[in-house]
């Protein structure tokens, strides 16, 4: 069938076998797919879905093996900064795809300047992608328009609607897998974990321009020491020197994560803070995981980070510092004291449209 031609997806349901997924990208912005992808999983039930992406992400197939049956690895594209380029990776890889086509395949890199063209050489029966308004597309109905202001979640789902295909909501997800669940068993042992109420803080970022200041971190840290409330600190072993500036601050026991335990996979973090009063981070990969887990939050932004594009969906639930108030240590504190006794929100909150 020609794509020009093509009015809805679902009416060549029968002849979608294979499902491509294009998204080389992080923890924070893979998760932000997952409602896009649980909808195309719903449609066709029987269809063999791969995810193409970084190779950090085939542990992300496996964590999220409802939805995906596969996983390439790409090796990268010219104008995109994720990896080096290498011209013999990248040859064999289009051949690799051109001799295994995909009868669907979703380019959800982002909004497709450089990847929407990309696409086109994979010899895909149909594609769906984003697009900047204007930018050419071989068919502009399965091509929405998008611009890097809206949100993440909700500008993605735009390809379902295109496809005609029913959305199954904007809630995220994070499966956790058996073996985290017996590893965090342990940890809470080792820690005391759940013998009083503690707070989770994390204060790292892949962009060294969305951390709030360690003194800001440690600040709101002994407040809630002083109520009672334990502090841990959580971040990855990269993210070792962020935690050790946050820890000589503060002026009350801490338990520091990385010094306790070393590596703590992403699955085990996410339980320590699934069991915490509250999480507070900077606008990182976390975050999500926190929307996805529905655990409360205070979610920092810098003038750095889009929060339109990026803030939690659930604004009872999650709370959002504008860069514009984040250098008021005492605001963050009044957020984090009404968040944790349960009041509504009294500042203004981002609800994206």
């Amino acid at each position: 069938m020609n794509q020009l031609d093509a009015v809805n997806i679902l009416s060549d349901k029968n002849g979608i076998h294979r499902i491509g997924i294009l998204r080389a990208l992080y923890l924070g912005d893979m998760l932000c797919i997952i409602p896009t992808v649980r909808a195309v999983r719903a449609a066709f039930p029987q269809a063999t879905i791969v995810l193409i992406g970084l190779a950090w992400e085939k542990y992300f197939v496996e964590r999220f093996k409802e939805y995906f049956d596969d996983f390439i690895e790409f090796p990268g594209w010219p104008g995109l900064p994720e990896q080096e380029i290498i011209p013999d990776k990248i040859v064999k890889f289009l051949i690799a795809m051109q001799q295994q086509p995909f009868d669907l395949l979703l380019q959800m890199q982002g909004n497709g300047i450089v990847t929407n063209t990309m696409c086109m050489l994979f010899n895909a029966r149909y594609i769906a992608g984003l697009r900047v308004p204007g930018e050419y597309a071989p068919n502009e109905k399965y091509f929405p328009e998008s611009d890097d202001h809206e949100h993440e979640i909700l500008r993605f789902l735009k390809l379902v609607d295109a496809l005609g295909i029913p959305r199954k909501g904007t809630a995220l997800e994070f499966p956790i897998l058996k073996s985290e669940l017996q590893n965090f068993e342990a940890i809470h042992q080792q820690l005391d974990l759940l013998s009083s109420k503690y707070i989770c803080i994390h204060p790292g970022a892949r962009n060294p321009l969305r951390r709030w200041p360690a003194a800001n971190f440690a600040a709101v840290a002994n407040h809630f020491a002083e109520k009672g409330y334990r502090i841990i600190l959580t971040g990855s072993m990269e993210e070792k020197s962020i935690l050790q500036d946050v820890s000589d601050n503060i002026s009350h026991p801490v338990i520091n994560i990385v010094d306790k335990l070393g590596h703590v996979g992403i699955g085990e973090l996410a339980l320590i803070m699934q069991h915490s009063a509250l999480l507070i981070s900077n606008d990182t990969g976390v975050s999500h995981v926190a929307a996805a887990l529905e655990i409360p939050s205070i979610i920092i932004f810098s003038s750095h980070s889009a929060i339109e594009r990026w803030a939690p969906l659930n604004t009872s639930l999650h709370r959002v510092i504008e860069a514009e108030r984040a250098s008021d240590v005492n605001y963050i504190i009044g957020n984090v004291t009404e968040l944790l006794e349960g009041n509504p929100a009294t500042s203004p909150q981002y609800i994206p449209s």
